[in-house]
């Protein structure tokens, strides 16, 4: 290691040590500054002996090391900006006690609150580029750096709040930032619950409410219900049970997100079966936002339902602004059911399949379909899927074949042209009915069959 690289490495330790001092006097809390503060010890304890930390990238490493902590920081960032996260745990640190930001109070050089201002602002000058800068000098010694997240290059805060001057726009911009710190939920619509921080996610994809087709039952059951807990109407919890694939989950994400007063937290069964209590107390604590709490692909006989009982029509009551919905394969006991609104998809068969081609078609501007194209579309599916090109027969697939219609002009012309000929093809009840008892059996086990033998018998 050449004189330069040492002179290098020594005033990144130096940096280092500067950022840790500062850290510890701000006493920053929560995950993201913990990650940082591991980051920064693992970037001190590697730039220790700075010609192995130079091949420290490539290699794996039995206990975590420096890329490994740089690694989890930009996994937490996430979509956020580090310079964003970085000023929020500065300002809380700032202001813990329940001091006010202001020029006055920060104009006193004896002051404690001129002390941590001036700390904040060394860490925000020790932060503007030591992360790049540490990895660059990685990157200096030649050898690959496989391990290392493309994100981590931008944990970087040249244009921190904390380095210019308090001025009046300044302090407004730290007011923003201070109120979107007190209110986790204002930079999204849809967040993860992940132990005990709220994760923001993007749903760029999800569908309109309109893209749904046929199961008219479920779409109006979902759009009042929904539309009820936004109106502040009632937030009695769905419980939503169907066989797989038929739009639970989809249907959920896109009427919460449909109606902009509702924020979507997607929750564990962890959280529905022992955490339940923490996260609604956690969420009434911000009473101008209505949350709906979505548990999605619950197993029903294995779910301890303890807290679910107890919050909600127990010995507590939901708060008005949260609500939950939960969707499972499995029917749900008497017990839970009885607190709440219940929804039953029926199941997927050859009659449910061509409603949903008609409503497909319908939204294609088709104003009266013609039994025959709904049934040579409905038939060229269940063909496709008996040669393999779909893994199940569901809503979910038909979805995407018929989304195909949309594009292919050449696809629509043939459809209607064979809807004209003498024979028309029909969908075979027997594929849906084989696939549907498939599912049944894996779902509740081989006595299925007996128990729909003696349901049909006491129908007849």
């Amino acid at each position: 290691m050449t004189d330069s690289e040492r002179k290098q490495a020594s005033g990144l330790s130096e940096r280092v040590e500067n950022a840790l001092v500062s850290l510890r006097l701000l006493r920053l809390s929560g995950p993201f500054c913990g990650a940082l503060e591991s980051v920064l010890r693992s970037m001190r304890e590697a730039l220790r002996d700075p010609g192995n930390c130079r091949s420290m990238a490539a290699r794996f490493s039995e206990s975590p090391d420096a890329v490994d902590a740089l690694n989890e920081l930009a996994r937490l960032t996430g979509r956020d900006s580090f310079r964003r996260m970085l000023d929020q745990a500065l300002l809380l640190a700032l202001t813990a006690d329940g001091a006010e930001l202001s020029a006055k109070a920060f104009g006193r050089e004896e002051s404690d609150e001129a002390f941590l201002l001036e700390h904040a602002r060394r860490l925000a000058a020790a932060l503007a580029g030591l992360i790049p800068d540490f990895i660059a000098f990685l990157r200096s010694g030649g050898a690959p750096m496989p391990r290392l997240r493309p994100s981590a290059a931008r944990l970087a805060c040249p244009d921190s709040i904390f380095l210019r001057l308090l001025t009046p726009a300044i302090l407004h911009e730290c007011a923003k930032l201070r109120a979107a710190a007190d209110d986790p939920f204002c930079g999204g619509r849809v967040f993860r619950h992940d132990h005990g921080a709220f994760l923001p996610l993007k749903m760029e994809k999800a569908r309109p409410v309109d893209a749904f087709y046929g199961y008219r039952a479920a779409r109006h059951a979902f759009l009042e219900h929904f539309g009820a807990f936004a109106a502040g109407r009632s937030n009695l919890p769905l419980l939503i049970s169907s066989l797989p694939g038929l739009g639970k989950t989809q249907m959920t994400i896109s009427h919460s997100l449909h109606y902009p007063e509702i924020t979507l937290i997607l929750a564990t069964p962890d959280d529905l079966s022992s955490g339940l209590e923490n996260l609604i107390r956690t969420l009434e604590k911000f009473p101008a936002r209505k949350f709906m709490l979505f548990f999605d692909d619950i197993d029903v006989p294995q779910m301890n339902w303890y807290d679910f009982r107890m919050q909600v029509g127990g010995a507590f009551s939901l708060p008005e602004n949260i609500s939950i919905t939960i969707a499972a394969n499995q029917q749900f006991p008497a017990n839970i059911s009885s607190r709440g609104r219940g929804f039953v998809f029926p199941i997927f068969d050859e009659i449910r399949c061509q409603e949903m081609v008609e409503d497909f078609l319908i939204s294609c501007g088709v104003r009266a379909p013609s039994p025959e194209l709904i049934s040579i579309i409905a038939a060229d599916y269940v063909e496709q899927f008996g040669q393999k090109m779909f893994e199940e027969l569901s809503p979910r697939t038909l979805v995407r074949y018929l989304e195909v219609y949309r594009t292919d002009a050449a696809k629509r012309r043939r459809a209607l042209d064979s809807s004209r000929n003498e024979v028309i093809p029909r969908p075979d009840p027997q594929v849906f009915y084989d696939e549907n008892l498939k599912l049944m059996r894996a779902i509740y086990g081989d006595s299925v069959l007996d128990d729909l033998r003696k349901k049909e018998l006491h129908e007849s």
